[in-house]
């Protein structure tokens, strides 16, 4: 079967941590009663526009904590960002608002899955228990996100 274009147009172009840390409080090499929390927040950053191509920066913060048997084992912070490029290649694809969809869904998604490597490959460096971050569903993130700022506007 010939494939005449497979390479999507909408590329990460690079990505950095920003700011990390790690705080063990207890050192728990048994992941089977480990739970892990967090909270996650995201931004976009910066949208450039130009002749064939919109450019995007973003910005995926995670916290985590675990706890195990109710105490409290670590906590981690971790700030990544990526950018993006996506190519206008029909007139379909010269909306912004829709480049600022693909950053959000596809781009946030990258940048998670970036970050669960991370921070599964640090912790096991530290001498703790590897970590392997919940993925999330980030449709319904955003879909969250949305609802809780028309709550907000409401009130």
């Amino acid at each position: 079967m010939k494939q005449k274009k497979v390479q999507a147009s909408f590329q990460l172009q690079d990505s950095y941590v920003r700011e990390f840390n790690i705080k063990t409080i207890k050192k728990i090499n048994e992941q089977s009663n480990l739970t892990i929390t967090g909270e996650l927040g995201f931004k976009i950053i910066s949208i450039t526009e130009g002749k064939d191509n919109f450019i995007g920066e973003i910005e995926l913060v995670n916290d985590i904590k675990t706890v195990y048997k109710e105490e409290e084992c670590t906590n981690i912070h971790i700030s990544m960002i990526g950018i993006f490029a996506k190519n206008k290649e029909n007139e379909e694809e010269n909306d912004i608002k829709a480049f600022e969809q693909m950053l959000k869904i596809n781009g946030a998604t990258t940048l998670s899955h970036l970050i669960r490597a991370y921070i599964y490959t640090i912790t096991g460096l530290s001498g703790t228990s590897q970590i392997s971050t919940p993925m999330i569903n980030f449709v319904e993130f955003f879909k969250n996100a949305e609802k809780n700022t028309e709550d907000n506007y409401k009130n």
